[in-house]
């Protein structure tokens, strides 16, 4: 949590804590009695090592968004957040807020790393700037809050239009059929998906397994997905003249529809965009022409973020 200001404030425990400390030292002062001057002594230490333990518990920790996600706008979503404690020591109580979302992380071991999601609804598709993120912690008493607003707006994921009303019949537009491969082909690769139920183990890549999962009783094989000899597959092209005469916005709509509709159905399918094409069975490559679509030009004008709030000591001008 670096490039940041620090933010510190009293919680309502916190100030019940300082305000009895206040009126137990006035007293102590005027009865003169030693066992008061012990008492405020002791709770004037614990709050001085408790905010030097609240130091040490957020230092060394780094908070990232992480790469390669797709969110849908428009649509609540889950943004992934990751937390690295670079420390000899674990980190304790680490809260996390985007607006109304927050979450709490109780623990997280030495040199340990932990992702945790956040709720949050991207306004419009493309690359939107992202709420600060309060980052901080209250261990720990309780009594006060140390914590940082991070601007991760450059890191933050794209977001990919919103699908056309169901309602609305435009399967048609931008659509085109054709048949590809020989019947009884193998076709070209396309890409890496899961491995069916009862499917040889010659298809799967022994390369991409990753072994570790085996210790949390989940084993994932990836296997080849490759175009499927004679039969149908369904292009959605921006070029499309059906599509020429529609706002990019709504086009782009229209064809994550179409996609949507596609991959529903495990059809063969391409996009081709002026960025790029993706090509895919189902789920194959679905996310790769969901970027495709988040980052076609031109991006939708963002409102500026608000401003956060003044400090309490600084006069506001009269509007």
């Amino acid at each position: 949590m670096k490039h940041a200001r620090t933010a510190v404030r009293l919680s309502r425990p916190g100030k019940v804590f300082v305000g009895l400390t206040l009126a137990l030292g006035f007293a102590a002062v005027n009865s003169g009695n030693n066992v008061l001057f012990l008492l405020v002594s002791m709770m004037l230490a614990l709050m001085v090592l408790s905010g030097m333990v609240a130091l040490l518990n957020l230092k060394g920790v780094q908070v990232r968004i992480v790469s390669q996600q797709i969110l849908e706008a428009q649509r609540p979503g889950a943004l992934l957040v990751a937390v690295d404690n670079h420390r000899p020591w674990p980190l304790l109580m680490l809260e996390l807020r985007l607006t109304e979302g927050q979450t709490l992380l109780p623990y997280l071991p030495a040199h340990g790393q932990a992702r945790l999601a956040l709720p949050w609804q991207p306004p419009l598709r493309g690359h939107p700037p992202l709420p600060l993120l309060r980052v901080g912690s209250a261990f720990p008493f309780a009594f006060v809050w140390r914590g940082q607003d991070l601007d991760l707006t450059a890191t933050g994921p794209w977001v990919a239009p919103a699908a056309s009303p169901a309602g609305i019949k435009l399967q048609e537009e931008g659509r085109v059929e054709e048949t590809v491969g020989k019947p009884g082909g193998s076709g070209d690769f396309l890409g890496v998906r899961d491995r069916l139920p009862g499917e040889g183990l010659s298809a799967v890549l022994w390369r991409r397994v990753d072994w570790a999962l085996r210790a949390q009783g989940e084993q994932r094989l990836p296997a080849r997905e490759r175009e499927r000899g004679g039969e149908h597959l369904i292009i959605f092209d921006w070029e499309a003249p059906a599509l020429a005469e529609m706002e990019p916005e709504w086009r782009l709509q229209v064809l994550r529809r179409g996609l949507d509709d596609a991959v529903a159905a495990g059809q063969a399918w391409q996009l081709r965009m002026p960025g790029g094409r993706a090509a895919g069975v189902g789920r194959v490559a679905y996310e790769a022409a969901l970027l495709l679509l988040a980052q076609q030009p031109p991006l939708p004008v963002y409102a500026p973020a608000a401003a956060p709030p003044a400090p309490w000591w600084r006069f506001r001008r009269a509007s």
